[in-house]
C-alpha cells in the first residue's frame, strides 16, 4: 500500500512541529530551574551602591554579620569593608525588589536608572569566573546610624577630640504585678513615664572610656520627634 505524497509531508511536518515543542519545553524547564536555583541560593556578592555610571555600578563590598536562623539570606546585620568593585549589568541582567502585595511577597522588576546610592544590592553571576551578572536584589537601603559601631556618653570635648564613657543598650525588663486584685490601671492625670515607649532601651555605662578624633568631614546630627 502506497502511501500519498501529501500524508507523507503532512507527517514530516508534525514530527519537526513535535521537535520545536519538546526544545522550547526542555529549553523553558532548563531556564526556570536556574532561576528558581538563583532566588533560594546565597548570593555570590552582597555590596552597597557608592556610585553609578550607566550600565557600570560601583559597590562597597558588603558582608553579613550574622544569620539568624537559617531560613534565608538578609536577614543578617549588613557590615561594609572599605574595598570597592565595580560590576556591570546588561539587558540580560534582571535587577528586582520585593514588594509586599495581596498578601504575598512578589518581585517587581527595576532598570538601573532606579537604583540609588546606598542601595543594599544582593548580586549573582551567571558564570563560574564572575564576569557576567545575571540578577541584582535590591534589599533597602544602607543607613549606618541603625547599627552604631559604638555607645558612649561624653565625659570631656575639646576642639577635635570627645572623650566618652562606653556604654551598652539593654532592654528595660517588665515589670512584674504583684497584685493579686485586678491589674493595676495607670491614672488618665499621670503621663507615662520616659516619654519614648515601652519599647526604649536603656543604656548601660562601662568603666571604659575611648577618645575619638572628629574633623570638618564628620556628620554630627541630632533627630528630634
Amino acid at each position: 500500500m502506497r502511501v500519498p505524497k501529501s500524508l507523507k509531508a503532512h507527517m514530516s511536518l508534525m514530527l519537526i512541529l513535535t521537535f520545536i515543542i519538546a526544545v522550547l519545553i526542555l529549553s523553558w524547564n532548563i531556564s526556570y530551574a536556574q532561576s528558581n536555583s538563583a532566588q533560594n541560593s546565597q548570593p555570590d556578592l552582597i555590596g552597597v551602591v557608592k556610585s553609578l555610571s550607566g550600565s557600570k555600578i560601583t559597590i562597597y563590598i558588603a558582608k553579613l554579620s550574622s544569620q539568624s536562623d537559617g531560613r534565608g539570606f538578609g536577614r543578617g546585620r549588613i557590615e561594609l569593608t572599605n574595598k570597592t568593585q565595580t560590576i556591570t549589568v546588561s539587558s540580560k541582567t534582571s535587577i528586582v525588589t520585593k514588594v509586599f502585595q495581596n498578601g504575598q511577597v512578589t518581585e517587581k522588576k527595576l532598570l538601573t536608572k532606579d537604583l540609588k546610592t546606598n542601595n543594599i544590592l544582593y548580586i549573582w553571576y551567571a558564570d563560574s569566573k564572575k564576569t557576567t551578572v545575571s540578577k541584582i536584589l535590591v534589599q533597602g537601603t544602607y543607613d549606618p546610624y541603625q547599627t552604631p559601631e559604638l555607645i558612649g556618653v561624653i565625659k570631656n570635648v575639646e576642639s577635635s577630640r570627645i572623650t566618652i564613657t562606653v556604654a551598652t543598650m539593654e532592654r528595660p525588663q517588665p515589670r512584674q504585678n504583684t497584685s493579686n486584685n485586678q491589674p493595676q490601671q495607670r491614672m488618665a492625670s499621670q503621663p507615662p513615664q520616659g516619654g519614648f515607649g515601652r519599647g526604649m532601651m536603656n543604656l548601660k555605662l562601662s568603666s571604659q572610656t575611648k577618645t575619638i578624633a572628629i574633623s570638618k568631614s564628620t556628620v554630627i546630627v541630632t533627630r528630634t520627634f
